[in-house]
């Protein structure tokens, strides 16, 4: 009953897990036929006694749970494990419509500068700019980055704030290359929270933003891909006037130096925030592989360049991130997950620890294990080297109450499996065996790493690539395009 009343005080909310498995949409397809909590063993004394009491009373109400318990088993045993049932079929339709991650690698014909990793970062930091300064009409600061009409159209004066913008999933869903443009459509599945007229509401959104660049503009370089400013001189934005440079006197507006937001369509919103106690089923197990066809070749590329390089070696370094992921996760402890993700991806986690904290609950991932890694891509660039791996895991997940340590969600004896893609990032031009111990990849002391990702003794930035694998991406079966 408890569990039941926890519910009902967080209605819109969706669970999450280390790695994933969080739906940022709030749907839950509750305990079901996947599987669920432990017995009540309260419910169950409570029964017995009814039965001594009234035994003609508890008789039918025996008889009517025995009947649901069968007909629930029997719709279970119809579905594969932890599955919502989707049919295949339509599960491949909807990762069809995604453009894979090795196709905007046409940009590069006219940019050899180009790089997927710096690109998305890009966008993360510019679509969640775009949602903040929505909030208290500062929207026209971001005029280098906007086309007119986005403007006029994302002007609300009844909006005084948007914060907490947390973007769950950012696919591609279109790529054209003109003779003097780019054209990208970029799908976010984003959690945030709006002030309006003085009422507070978190949204669950699904934006679809076109972006559009110059068919001779060049990529920024890592240092400013994560940061929004002047496109042709680097300048604060607070030098802007319009779309015009304070410092450099240039016009830069138009998407002639950098991308430009030329359209935002809303698909979807939702009052949601996340919930910590509902069962979201896992989809897309089954699923095959979604391998790129050049993957097998571009790894052993990045052999060439660097002997020392062993994908074994990076496998177990994939378990290692993965177990300490584990116990940052379940721990509630942010400065043990810090060392193994990048800026956005902690961002992430930070969140959804919040989330649980905020909610007195812990999510406990007991037993975790990685069963099974698979290569599914591998891209190359002027900066970094990605490798995309399939992982098979299983384990107990379930959520307790902080207070009394009711189980809220899930089982203590039943394991959950699932699988997700992990995107791993290292600078292109760092040698050497990946590490499998928690040592700094920079001056091997025991790894000890600040909220801002750097070595606290020799201070180097850890968490950005430059000296190891890091976790870039973290993406669902269903919604990986490759």
């Amino acid at each position: 009953m408890a569990a039941l009343a926890f519910a009902a005080l967080f209605p819109g909310l969706a669970f999450a897990r280390p790695g994933g498995g969080d739906s940022f949409s709030g749907r839950s397809s509750g305990s079901g036929s996947g599987g669920g909590g432990d017995v009540d063993i309260g419910l169950v004394i409570e029964l017995v006694i009814l039965c001594i009491r009234y035994p003609q009373l508890g008789a039918v109400v025996v008889v009517c749970v025995v009947i649901y318990w069968v007909v629930k088993r029997a719709q279970g045993s119809a579905l594969p494990d932890w599955s919502v049932g989707v049919p295949q079929r339509e599960l491949r339709q909807a990762q069809t419509t995604t453009v894979a991650r090795s196709t905007l690698d046409r940009v590069r014909a006219n940019d050899p500068a180009f790089s997927v990793v710096l690109l998305e970062d890009f966008l993360y930091t510019l679509y969640a700019e775009i949602q903040v300064h929505r909030g208290g009409n500062q929207i026209a600061r971001l005029a280098p980055y906007l086309d007119e009409s986005v403007g006029r159209a994302l002007f609300d004066p009844a909006l005084e704030a948007v914060w907490g913008v947390v973007v769950g999933a950012m696919r591609h869903v279109e790529l054209v290359v003109h003779a003097d443009r780019v054209e990208l459509a970029t799908e976010f599945e984003v959690n945030l929270s709006e002030r309006r007229l003085g009422r507070e509401t978190r949204l669950y959104v699904v934006d679809r933003v076109r972006f559009m660049r110059s068919i001779h503009a060049r990529s920024r370089p890592p240092a400013r891909a994560r940061k929004l400013d002047c496109p042709n001189c680097g300048a604060p934005l607070e030098s802007m006037r319009g779309t015009t440079c304070g410092y450099c006197s240039q016009q830069v507006g138009g998407g002639r130096l950098d991308w430009l937001v030329s359209r935002i369509d809303r698909l979807r919103t939702e009052p949601r925030g996340p919930l910590v106690t509902g069962e979201v089923h896992e989809q897309g197990n089954q699923l095959p592989t979604r391998v790129d066809p050049n993957a097998v070749r571009n790894l052993e590329a990045i052999r060439q360049k660097d002997p020392a390089f062993d994908p074994s070696a990076l496998y177990a370094r994939t378990g290692l991130v993965f177990q300490e992921l584990q116990v940052g996760w379940t721990a509630r402890d942010l400065a043990r997950i810090r060392p193994y993700v990048t800026d956005n991806l902690f961002q992430y986690f930070g969140y959804w620890i919040d989330v649980y904290a905020q909610a007195r609950a812990r999510n406990v991932t007991e037993n975790a294990r990685i069963v099974k890694i698979e290569l599914a891509n591998v891209l190359c660039d002027a900066y970094y080297d990605s490798v995309t791996l399939r992982l098979f895991a299983t384990g107990l997940d379930y959520v307790l109450a902080d207070d009394d340590g009711k189980l809220l969600r899930g089982s203590k004896s039943r394991e959950r499996p699932y699988s997700e893609y992990w995107t791993l990032i290292r600078g292109a031009g760092s040698r050497g065996r990946p590490r499998t111990d928690p040592a700094c990849p920079n001056c091997g002391a025991p790894l000890k790493v600040g909220m801002a990702g750097n070595c606290e003794y020799c201070h180097a930035k850890v968490v950005a690539g430059d000296f190891d694998w890091v976790l870039s991406r973290i993406e669902q079966d269903e919604a990986y395009g490759g």
